[in-house]
């Protein structure tokens, strides 16, 4: 691990702006924000939804701004741009305008994401990519652990525009980010990727393809809700205040942290599938217990098993595609197991909205996503037993 030490911290940092604080954070603000806007939960998921869209569109430009410009680059234009659209969200109190910004924010995002990935990809080796993948995308959970001190802290200190200040904050984030992350992407690296065309027979219609694909698309809908609504309805359902939803959320993203590392390095040892059984039992336990109405404390096991397992599975899903497809089609298959997760991700915070609108309870929400996941978890033990032949 230690000649890629450099790139590896860069890829950290890359992940903690372009999706730690440019997406995950957005929860944490989302209950101020609906009421600084006086909007609905419905209209609250559409501008989490328009995040999701936009990653969805930026998906079908990565592969190409990939091949066109080096990764240090790219990476760097791209962090820069998604703070200036999270910027512009402040400056109205229109929702349609934040949703309009926000959509640029989840489009940059989705760039610097699969160019990093695709650039991890290419330059650490197969045996310990899957810990090093883990390492990365843990940088998500950090990012929590902080926005769940920052927003309580700015909500304190600025009272007048609390979800504006800590959001502000995030902005200055990425921006620094965008500088630092620099030193450690190399500048001459192997630069491998395909064009995303919707000709690739090769893999497009084989079952490891949707086998991916659907573990990937589960996970897009179930947790888009979780990380959109999780304080939201914690807030509601016990009456807590942001403080202490913070502390949840901290909890959580701390958990996070070590989700990626951990179940990557199972993977390595036991199998990608195998691992996603016990991944997805966890993730079933942590809706599950925000679908009943159990005593306060069960939210700290939520927050416990969510965490821990969460950032996992875009490791896992990463790891199945450098496996099962050779290397030169990595990001190819990638791009296109995260099209379909991007599309049930941009669903998932307006349909929750909405049902949360109608029943008036999130119960009915989590009670969905928690079906969901269990479902996976018997998928995922099937998918385990059939022999997965390395082509990398």
């Amino acid at each position: 691990m230690k000649p890629y030490i450099k790139s590896i911290i860069a890829s950290f940092l890359v992940i903690l702006a372009c999706l730690g604080f440019g997406r995950f954070s957005f929860g944490m603000v989302l209950p101020n924000l609906q009421e600084s806007l006086n909007i609905s939960t419905t209209q609250a998921g559409f501008i989490g939804t328009s995040n999701f869209i936009g990653y969805f569109v930026g998906i079908f430009f990565a592969n190409y701004l990939y091949r066109k410009f080096s990764t240090h680059r790219l990476v760097f234009t791209t962090i820069l741009l998604q703070a200036f659209s999270m910027f512009l969200m402040i400056l109205t109190t229109n929702y349609i305008l934040v949703s309009f910004f926000y959509s640029f924010s989840g489009f940059f995002s989705a760039i610097s994401n699969i160019a990093i990935m695709a650039y991890i990809s290419n330059v650490i080796p197969k045996n310990v990519r899957g810990k090093a993948l883990g390492i990365i995308v843990s940088a998500s959970g950090l990012a929590i652990v902080l926005s769940g001190q920052i927003v309580p802290f700015t909500q304190k200190l600025v009272k007048d525009v609390p979800w504006e200040s800590a959001w502000l904050v995030f902005c200055l984030i990425l921006v620094l980010v965008s500088f630092f992350s620099q030193p450690g992407i190399k500048k001459h690296a192997n630069h491998t990727i395909s064009d995303i065309n919707f000709k690739t027979k090769e893999f497009l219609f084989t079952s490891s393809f949707w086998k991916i694909a659907f573990v990937y698309m589960v996970f897009g809908f179930s947790y888009s809700i979780y990380v959109t609504f999780f304080v939201s309805a914690v807030i509601e359902k016990y009456d807590f205040s942001t403080q202490i939803s913070g502390n949840f959320w901290t909890l959580l993203g701390f958990m996070s942290i070590f989700s990626g590392i951990l179940f990557g390095t199972i993977a390595d040892k036991i199998g990608a599938y195998k691992t996603l059984i016990f991944v997805y039992l966890l993730q079933t336990i942590a809706h599950a217990t925000l679908a009943f109405s159990l005593p306060s404390y069960s939210i700290w096991l939520s927050a416990i098993f969510f965490g821990i397992s969460v950032w996992s599975i875009p490791s896992l899903v990463t790891l199945l595609c450098s496996i099962e497809f050779d290397k030169k089609m990595t990001a190819k298959v990638f791009s296109f197991v995260t099209i379909l997760f991007a599309i049930l991700q941009a669903f998932g915070p307006f349909i929750a909205g909405l049902i949360h609108d109608i029943s008036k309870d999130y119960s009915d929400v989590f009670m969905i996503t928690s079906f969901l996941t269990l479902i996976t978890v018997f998928i995922s033990f099937i998918f385990s037993k059939d022999k997965i032949v390395s082509k990398t």
